[in-house]
């Protein structure tokens, strides 16, 4: 049921990362420009200006072909004024084959997925399952609890609306037709600061790729607002909003025209949203413009606030459409003593869900990992400031980085406020290919060049394809691409290419990482013939004996 929204969610909340707040490192020097042959200053010829070079330092076994390929992409005009940190290293030795720049640290933008995957898959283990507790607070008889649902949240940032829908069925058959009481939301596991360091810096807070991080999350803390066309220019267009939650109010109107201008959608947080009045929203969202009358219906993602309340509003609009009588009242606190466990909804394997995180750069996924390391390795409430700190400590003592070396400050890489080199990232990628527990699912959960993930149109029709397995980065400015390429004659290699400070736009960068990883996959044989495609970065009653609670798992298995 889930595959119906993921790719949907996915897709529109998590590649839009790139529109990113710019950058505050070091900014690129000047483009290097050339001057005109031919220009006379006076009766003397003005000489052109040399570009600058990029010394690439090379292993003596590194192929003649393959040495002159990688020093050509590393000069290549787009990387003129550009902070470059380049490595290529052999994945089994860990001996440097090729570098420039290796130890400059540079913002890894979201390769820092890299780093929290791989500390969350050794620390929490492959197999790990976020879970979501059910209780009944109150007594349940002939289908009708008097008292309270009481929920509580492990973190899982993978519930979506048919994971809802799916509890929704489960409590009604167990039994629950009427409640009398509220919805009770605790949201204990993790602390309050639901949004992690250099978030602050967003030019657009209310995008969805930068949703707060609560205990408690459903459709990875988005709301979808569907836009369709009216019947007739002039007439109103069809607006929805999903999922269903009396927490999200949508005020505004978008016309129908023959010429549509275009439609923005600004989301708020309701200044009464932690109180308890009825006229409480949590979320406003505002919306105007116009769509053309033969346009396709749209949708427009933004988050929320409040979480756990939103959490519980939609819980509540789908218990009322399985048919069970509720009023609409959530409200936060604890799990009350004496409250009964009636139902364990549980997530797919962490294995799986890094696999979405570092396929599609999901920012949600990345930091709900950081608040979930604080709980389960120091203690709940979950942290930012724990999370990171085990994660630091699993970067010093167990891959092996020296202390200071480094910038760690939030796990999904978003905005300016990590470091790390080039080296250190591919010390990384040597560390997980050397552990047989996870190197298997940490692997898999990188994009595959030419067919899917962040990289699907990437280095088609090169010897890379299906050859480089690799995390992205992009933000303003910046852009990443660090990962594996198997050479011709099998043997693998680590390669790491990060780059800050440029202005000739993403995709010129792009091109230049699509040579190196073709240049790698080849020997340096193979030549571009033609432009390639780019990607945007895109449950019983009391008197039944009390049995244990029922499972429910995601995914099977």
């Amino acid at each position: 049921m889930r595959r119906l929204l993921l790719p949907c969610l996915l897709a529109a909340l998590f590649l839009t990362t790139r529109s990113a707040a710019a950058p505050k490192g070091t900014p690129a020097a000047p483009k290097a420009a050339t001057a005109k042959k031919g220009v006379v200053t006076g009766s003397k010829e003005k000489a052109p200006k040399e570009r600058p070079v990029r010394v690439v330092g090379t292993a003596p076994t590194l192929k003649p072909a393959l040495k002159t390929a990688l020093t050509a992409a590393m000069n290549e005009e787009a990387l003129d004024g550009v902070d470059v940190s380049f490595i290529v290293t052999d994945l089994k030795t860990g001996a440097t084959l090729a570098e420039a720049g290796a130890d400059s640290l540079i913002n890894p933008a979201s390769n820092a997925k890299m780093i929290t995957s791989a500390a969350a898959l050794t620390l929490l283990k492959p197999e790990y399952r976020f879970k979501t507790d059910y209780y009944v607070a109150g007594t349940l008889k002939d289908g009708t609890l008097t008292g309270n649902l009481v929920v509580k949240g492990y973190g899982d940032p993978t519930i979506v609306s048919e994971r809802v829908t799916k509890v929704a069925n489960e409590l009604f058959l167990f039994g629950i037709e009427r409640i009398t009481g509220s919805v009770v939301v605790d949201e204990s596991w993790f602390d309050a600061n639901e949004e992690a360091r250099g978030w602050e810096l967003e030019e657009s807070p209310d995008r969805a790729y930068a949703a707060p991080i609560n205990a408690l999350s459903v459709n990875y803390n988005a709301v979808a607002v569907y836009v369709r066309p009216g019947s007739a220019p002039g007439m109103p267009a069809i607006l929805r909003v999903d999922p269903p939650s009396e927490r999200v109010h949508l005020s505004g109107e978008v016309m129908t025209e023959a010429v549509g201008r275009g439609v923005i959608l600004v989301s708020q947080k309701d200044p009464d949203a932690e109180g308890t009045s009825a006229i409480s929203r949590g979320t406003l969202l505002t919306i105007e413009g116009s769509v053309g009358v033969r346009e396709s219906p749209a949708r427009i993602y933004r988050r929320v606030y409040d979480p756990g309340r939103h959490f519980g509003s939609t819980l509540t609009a789908f218990l009322q459409q399985r048919g069970v009588k509720m009023r609409h009242s959530v409200v936060k606190g604890p799990v009350p003593p004496g409250a009964r466990l009636i139902l364990v909804d549980k997530s797919r394997p962490l294995k799986e869900i890094v696999d979405d995180l570092n396929h599609y750069s999901n920012n949600i996924i990345a930091e709900t990992l950081v608040k979930t390391l604080g709980a389960e390795v120091v203690g709940a409430p979950g942290t930012f400031e724990n999370g990171l700190a085990v994660a630091r400590d699993f970067l010093e003592h167990k891959v092996g980085f020296a202390p200071g070396s480094y910038t760690f400050e939030n796990g999904s890489g978003l905005n300016d406020v990590n470091r790390f080199s080039a080296r250190q990232l591919a010390q990384l990628v040597r560390f997980v290919a050397a552990d047989y527990e996870i190197a298997t699912e940490w692997f898999t959960s990188l994009a595959v060049a030419g067919t899917q993930g962040t990289i699907t149109h990437r280095m088609r029709d090169t010897p890379a394809q299906r050859h480089l397995r690799a995390k992205t980065g992009t933000l303003r400015g910046v852009s990443a691409l660090s990962g594996t390429v198997v050479q011709p004659d099998g043997n693998v290699v680590a390669f790491s290419m990060l780059t800050q400070g440029y202005k000739s736009g993403a995709g010129a960068i792009w091109k230049v990482q699509n040579l190196v990883g073709s240049a790698l996959a080849s020997d340096g044989t193979w030549n571009a013939d033609k432009e390639e495609g780019e990607e945007p970065e895109l449950v019983s009653s009391a008197s039944d004996g009390n049995p244990g609670p029922i499972e429910v798992t995601a995914g099977g298995g």
